[in-house]
């Protein structure tokens, strides 16, 4: 829900705004499937090809989004990018389909430290663990079944950057009224 805060303050015209979600399921996804006129959403799903649908959801991978250039104004994702093998492939197809000053607004866990620590990586289609690997839940493939391919830190703006983005901050939200759950969201402008 700190994702909704940040949507509010920046971009209070979103109902107006073509919107692109990476979930199909959640507490933002109910929010901008109520607030959006112009809503679309995917899920990463396994062995389905992207742009293919799967209980009528659109797959979608974020190192090749089926989706054409320019075509939103607001990208959304929670807790998805330190699960990309390749992150900056990710950020940079985010920056494809999003409109010249556009906004890609997304949560990931972020640590204080100033890089982002690789705990794994894809060389030549096999899984190279850095670390001990780590692991977290979702949905659609269970209980610490997801692997964790970095740490992000406080260099995730200049990531962003690298891979397009004119600017990018992480922006701190009042937690008071999310009894001090909320989190840091990174926003990203084209």
């Amino acid at each position: 829900m700190s994702i909704v805060q940040v949507l509010k303050v920046l971009v209070p015209d979103i109902a107006l705004k073509h919107v692109c979600e990476m979930s199909s399921r959640g507490p933002l996804f109910e929010f901008l499937k109520s607030h959006c006129r112009y809503l679309t959403v995917s899920e990463y799903f396994d062995g389905v090809l992207p742009g293919a649908f799967k209980d009528g959801v659109q797959c979608q991978d974020v190192h090749q989004l089926t989706y054409p250039d320019e075509c939103f104004n607001i990208c959304t994702s929670t807790e998805v990018f330190e699960h990309v093998a390749d992150d900056l492939k990710g950020f940079a197809e985010i920056h494809r389909v999003l409109r010249p000053g556009s906004l890609f607004i997304f949560t990931v866990p972020l640590s204080n430290s100033v890089t982002t620590v690789q705990r794994a990586e894809l060389v030549d289609g096999e899984i190279r663990h850095l670390l001990p690997p780590e692991y977290h839940s979702d949905l659609i493939r269970g209980e610490e079944k997801v692997l964790v391919y970095r740490d992000f830190g406080l260099d995730i703006a200049e990531r962003l950057r690298q891979a397009g983005f004119s600017s990018a901050r992480i922006m701190k939200v009042d937690d008071s009224e999310w009894w001090g759950l909320g989190q840091s969201v990174v926003v990203a402008e084209k």
